[in-house]
């Protein structure tokens, strides 16, 4: 791949970041918020393909948009935990948590600020002019092939301890990195069976992605935000559906550990 294809597949990321980035700061839709962090990890692998040099701490995404993209992250968290409570709240016929509720709220409205605040004299011209300055002439099949490798390396290190739920976000992350790259991959023979199929590449993203929705589902639940509840029918309530989401995760977890074995084998 040749610079002028580099440049025009960056020129095109940042064309719909910046589009969805002012309809966020306007709406802050849910499925804006999706769209644009989805973009953004597509820009972040391709980035990363591409082997740009950083300093060993130095994220290959610049400051104001990681920020942004960290912001409206928590929103969207928010936002699908609302919606997965309401829908316990309705299937188990429990009173609406009023006090917890407005909680909630207010920490999405905190971060609506915050997101409005970093945006309002800002915009991403200057952070695609960067990323631009620092691109490779060309993507050689040596880089393809650096960055494959390289990650069946992380991969195979990560799927020695799935026990932790830090390490299964990290596993997800590289398989989301073949996943946004692999129309550049030009050889994928190297990868495992269980992943060189595009499909089943995200349907193990997918499984990786609603455990991780259900472990950010369960901060919202910790003592930090229940300890703040002064009902105690309604701190009670909110212990139970702790209780049945802490059920529900273990029981995506072992569903889990079976497709990530099944990978560890073929690695």
């Amino acid at each position: 791949m040749k610079e002028k294809e580099i440049n025009e597949i960056i020129e095109e990321r940042f064309k719909t970041i910046d589009k969805l980035s002012h309809k966020i700061t306007k709406e802050f839709n849910a499925d804006d918020i999706h769209d644009f962090r989805v973009e953004v990890k597509k820009l972040r692998a391709f980035l990363r393909l591409l082997d740009i040099k950083k300093e060993e701490d130095e994220s290959v995404i610049p400051k104001l948009l990681k920020t942004f993209y960290g912001y409206i992250g928590i929103i969207r968290n928010i936002q699908l935990y609302k919606h997965s409570l309401f829908k316990y709240i309705t299937g188990h016929n429990i009173d609406n948590p009023g006090e917890y509720i407005k909680l909630l709220n207010d920490e999405k409205a905190y971060w609506k600020k915050q997101a409005e605040e970093l945006m309002a004299d800002n915009n991403f011209h200057d952070v695609k002019e960067k990323i631009i300055k620092e691109l490779p002439d060309r993507l050689e099949k040596c880089t393809i092939k650096k960055f494959t490798e390289g990650k069946l390396g992380d991969l195979k290190k990560q799927l020695e301890d799935t026990d932790d739920e830090v390490g299964l976000h990290t596993i997800r992350k590289i398989l989301k990195d073949y996943l946004y790259t692999c129309d550049y991959l030009i050889d994928h023979a190297d990868l495992p069976k269980a992943i060189s199929n595009k499909d089943d590449l995200k349907s193990l993203t997918q499984m990786l992605g609603d455990f991780i929705d259900k472990y950010m589902q369960l901060e919202f639940l910790q003592p930090e935000h229940l300890d703040r509840i002064e009902d105690e029918k309604e701190k009670d309530n909110l212990l139970q559906i702790k209780n049945d989401f802490e059920n529900e995760k273990q029981d995506m977890k072992q569903e889990l550990q079976y497709s990530l074995e099944k990978l560890q084998q073929q690695l």
